[in-house]
């Protein structure tokens, strides 16, 4: 008997204990919220709007007070002796032209003629940068690596910033080095006239000016380079 009153005990526990379990074991799982629930919704106010603020400052356009200043510096500052001097160097050991011969006399003959196309083209360059709204100061890549460096340095020789400060072919650049390499054949031997001649002369221009923005791009404190703007595109 008392094993046949355990057993009922059991039974009865049983039985109102079933419902309960039978409900959890029924219960569907919770599903996944779908994207417009509060949360997403939540999520997607707080994503920001906006693109990552650049690490470098905003360009901020040359004004026309700004633009003279940077010409009668460009005119007589360390780096136009120093350009003159490496370009005159160039022609002096290409021997060009060749009726002012070697020596210090050529070499300052050289020297003369290099510093008066400076004069010409800086003139030049400021007058159309000024028209067309182009600034040809050279501002830091910001890049790492130094083929990326370079690559920019070498490109920043023939092209410009405009106002909303993107980069595009510098025409005024452009055209005060032909104008430049045009006009001085007026006062040298008659050995460099001609289109040859002529476009030696620009490729000269071009290529020291190259150089310098290499070496303003690796050594900025010494020659003076622009930091970083933040970069635009169009």
């Amino acid at each position: 008997m008392p094993a046949l009153l355990r057993f009922g005990r059991i039974c009865l526990i049983n039985a109102l204990m079933t419902p309960g379990l039978l409900s959890q074991t029924n219960t569907p799982p919770p599903q996944p919220q779908p994207a417009t629930s509060t949360g997403a919704s939540d999520r997607s106010a707080a994503a920001p709007t906006t693109s990552p603020v650049s690490q470098f400052p905003k360009y901020v356009p040359l004004t026309q007070g700004d633009r003279a200043r940077v010409y009668f510096s460009h005119m007589f500052d360390v780096q136009s002796f120093l350009r003159t001097a490496a370009g005159a160097g160039i022609n002096q050991w290409m021997n060009t032209p060749s009726e002012w011969h070697q020596g210090a006399e050529g070499y300052g003959r050289r020297f003369a003629s290099i510093y008066g196309e400076h004069i010409i083209q800086s003139t030049v360059m400021y007058g159309f940068s000024a028209v067309l709204h182009e600034d040809n100061r050279y501002f830091q890549s910001g890049e790492t690596g130094a083929g990326n460096r370079i690559g920019y340095a070498l490109e920043s020789t023939i092209v410009a910033r405009r106002d909303d400060g993107s980069r595009k072919i510098s025409v005024s650049r452009l055209t005060s080095y032909v104008v430049a390499a045009s006009l001085s054949r007026l006062w040298q031997p008659r050995s460099t006239s001609g289109v040859v001649k002529g476009v030696n002369a620009f490729g000269v221009a071009v290529g020291v000016e190259a150089g310098f923005n290499v070496a303003r791009e690796f050594m900025p404190r010494l020659f003076h380079a622009r930091p970083p703007v933040e970069e635009v595109h169009h």
